[in-house]
């Protein structure tokens, strides 16, 4: 029989709240007394929220935060303890709701770091991509075209590295692989010229006035700082083609002496200039250990040529690297796991 605790009264059956009081009833007289609880604070904070609670364990409240209430932003949960599932529903910001539909995926960082990915970048695959990558540097000790196809694919390990790849890229479009060679070849022949049109200028100026001692001194001592920076500078030219994926891009807006100028691309040239001497150390110990072996001298030719395609793809693995760590600074722009590996 439907009981009201508050005024001790008994009602009959099918009345869920109390006439007099408006309490909520409980199914019989010996039933746990239910809680209630009513409770507004305008003066400080503006909110107001009701609960109820009986003795199934069931819990159900409602909040109005009168200080959001401009934002129209207003919550109401559910929580029933018998069973210990929460719903709830709350006003989201539709952009942040949307961009979470999308399911896009944003740019990928390395778990590695810089010189364990660099090492062992290139090995990925089984070593199947750096087996044929070595065969091309031999072909292309006496033939340009195979070159041309190895440098397409040093760039393309730069850019898998630059976008987060964690397995070096496979020989699987070979026109794409020639059209990258051509481009990285083309703009690495153009800055050497440009490198050696500074130098022979800055030659050419010192012997016009080399009978004033004074001048010459001025003349290559500014030479020479203008030619270290410049080096510094260009050196830089290569990382922002991998990120940007387009020559163009790259000499656009800055990018280059943008990343010239961050402490990533510092990293990088004191990383290149150490893994440069111990390459350098580590194969002539190779070649000695080679040479006073019997079977070694069969193996120096075959070796050589996959410590050149090794050393080479390291370099542009460790550049990617680098890039990659730059965008996750927000020095760069990022490179998105879906962009293409070749020149767009």
């Amino acid at each position: 029989m439907p009981y009201c605790h508050d005024c001790d009264e008994g009602f009959e059956g099918g009345t869920i709240l109390c006439p007099g009081c408006g309490s909520k009833l409980a199914v019989d007289r010996n039933d746990a007394e239910p809680k209630s609880e009513w409770s507004s604070d305008t003066a400080e904070s503006g909110t107001s929220s009701w609960s109820n609670e009986d003795s199934t364990g069931g819990e159900t409240s409602w909040s109005s935060d009168a200080s959001a209430s401009a934002d129209g932003a207003t919550g109401w949960s559910s929580t029933d303890s018998t069973v210990g599932e929460t719903t709830s529903s709350i006003h989201e910001d539709p952009v942040a709701t949307a961009t979470d539909a999308d399911g896009q995926s944003g740019p990928r960082r390395h778990d590695r770091d810089l010189f364990e990915f660099s090492f062992t970048f290139p090995l990925g695959k089984d070593g199947k991509p750096l087996l044929i990558d070595s065969v091309l540097f031999f072909f292309g000790t006496f033939l340009l075209i195979p070159l041309i196809f190895a440098f397409g694919y040093a760039y393309r390990v730069g850019r898998a590295a630059a976008r987060g790849d964690e397995d070096p890229p496979s020989f699987d479009d070979w026109g794409g692989l020639g059209k990258d060679g051509l481009l990285l070849g083309g703009l690495i022949l153009g800055i050497t010229i440009a490198f050696s049109a500074a130098i022979g200028g800055l030659l050419f100026a010192t012997i016009a006035v080399s009978d004033t001692p004074s001048l010459v001194i001025a003349i290559a001592g500014v030479g020479f700082l203008l030619l270290l920076a410049g080096s510094y500078l260009t050196g830089a030219i290569v990382p922002v083609v991998i990120g940007t994926g387009s020559v163009g891009k790259a000499f656009s807006d800055g990018r280059i002496l943008e990343f010239a100028l961050s402490i990533h691309y510092l990293k990088g040239v004191l990383a290149y200039i150490a893994v440069s001497v111990v390459l350098s150390i580590v194969v002539n110990i190779v070649w000695f250990v080679l040479l006073i072996t019997v079977f070694g001298t069969v193996l120096i030719i075959p070796l050589a040529f996959v410590l050149m395609a090794y050393q080479f793809n390291l370099l542009f693995a460790m550049w990617g690297h680098i890039y990659n760590e730059a965008a996750a600074a927000g020095d760069v722009e990022p490179v998105s796991p879906d962009a293409s590996l070749g020149f767009e």
